[in-house]
């Protein structure tokens, strides 16, 4: 949604959300969840301006508070349009295909550094969400690592990357000995169901850097036809 979406959406919200009589509040989950959009936006295309940092302060207690209250949140929100955003053109699609199908040729070019100096070296999945949230952070504002998706039969399961401006998630997996086809394929199948009802788009990044895949691309097919109405499920396999 668009900063201009969001601000002409703001009076239809306010006209639902309002308790008239006395002085006028303004409270109910619409209003909420109007407020965490406006703020994830301001985050997203605005990081680090001050009015985007009193925006997010003063919205985490606006839910219930005067109307008053209001009319300053959308003077700020209406102070950014017009204004060049900071972030990337490029799709989160095209961000993910560039980064996920490249990232062994990043992880092969840092292994050698001038003068022998210490360096990052991919040794298992910890080191690959350690690269990748680097490179994802050149291209989203907002990458929160190692998120609880929902209790399942009693537990909670860790997801890698949450990417709360896409409603997406991204699960890393890397290769070694005894993690066959078959194995990572009925990991990723629990993962998905685990989702299914926490976001609309699953990312699913394998790393493979030893080729000990016998079947990426079957791999890769199996997985995605899981995709459903609610949740889309993409595969990278790498190299």
């Amino acid at each position: 949604m668009t900063l201009e979406e969001l601000i002409e959406q703001g009076p239809k919200v306010k006209e639902k959300c309002i308790s008239r009589g006395g002085m006028e509040t303004i409270s109910g989950e619409e209003y909420s969840t109007w407020l965490m959009k406006c703020s994830q936006k301001l985050l997203s295309d605005f990081p680090g301006k001050p009015l985007t940092n009193d925006f997010i302060e003063r919205a985490k207690n606006a839910n219930g508070n005067f109307s008053s209250e209001y009319d300053e949140l959308m003077g700020i929100l209406k102070s950014f349009e017009g204004i060049e955003t900071n972030k990337t053109d490029l799709s989160i699609d095209c961000i993910l295909s560039m980064v996920l199908n490249r990232f062994h040729k990043m992880a092969r070019s840092i292994k050698n550094r001038h003068a022998n100096r210490s360096t990052l070296l991919i040794k298992d999945e910890y080191d690959v969400q350690d690269l990748l949230q680097g490179i994802l952070r050149l291209f989203v504002d907002d990458v929160r690592p190692e998120d609880n998706t929902p209790s399942n039969a009693g537990g909670n399961s860790r997801i890698d990357f949450h990417l709360p401006e896409y409603d997406m998630y991204i699960e890393t997996k890397m290769t070694r000995e005894g993690l066959t086809d078959r194995k990572i394929g009925e990991e990723l199948l629990i993962d998905i169901g685990r989702y299914k009802n926490s976001c609309s788009t699953l990312v699913c990044f394998i790393y493979d850097p030893k080729e000990m895949l016998d079947n990426p691309y079957g791999l890769i097919k199996d997985l995605e036809k899981l995709s459903t109405e609610d949740l889309t499920v993409k595969v990278f396999v790498n190299p």
